[in-house]
C-alpha cells in the first residue's frame, strides 16, 4: 500500500521520547507502530485494545495472567499478522472496491 497521506499529532515532548524508545528497543518505529494500529482498527472495526484505566503496575497477578490467556487465544485463533500481510490484505481489501474487516 503506496504511503501518500502524513499525519501529525501533538503530545507531550517527554511521553515522545519514551514512546520512541520503546518501539525502538522492539526493532519498529512510532511511526510504524501508528501504521499498525490504524491497520489494527480497521480489522477490529474500532479501538484494537480494551481501554483500561489500570496500568500494568496496579494490575493483580489475575489480572495479568488473564490478559496474557487472551493474547494466547488471539495467537492460537490466527489474530496476528505480519507486516506483510497486513498490507496485502489491505491492498486486496481496496483493490476489489471492498469495504470490509481484515
Amino acid at each position: 500500500m503506496a504511503m501518500d497521506a502524513t499525519v501529525q499529532i501533538r503530545m507531550n515532548g517527554e511521553l515522545k521520547t519514551q514512546v520512541e524508545e520503546l518501539y525502538r528497543s522492539l526493532g519498529t518505529s512510532f511511526a510504524e507502530a501508528v501504521r499498525m494500529f490504524a491497520q489494527q482498527s480497521l480489522r477490529e472495526g474500532g479501538l484494537p485494545f480494551r481501554p483500561a484505566l489500570k496500568t500494568w503496575d496496579e494490575m493483580t497477578a489475575q489480572e495479568i495472567h488473564e490478559k496474557l490467556v487472551q493474547s494466547d487465544r488471539d495467537i492460537a485463533q490466527g489474530r496476528l499478522y505480519a507486516q506483510e500481510d497486513l498490507d496485502r490484505r489491505m491492498k486486496e481489501r481496496f483493490s476489489h472496491g471492498r469495504n470490509t474487516a481484515v
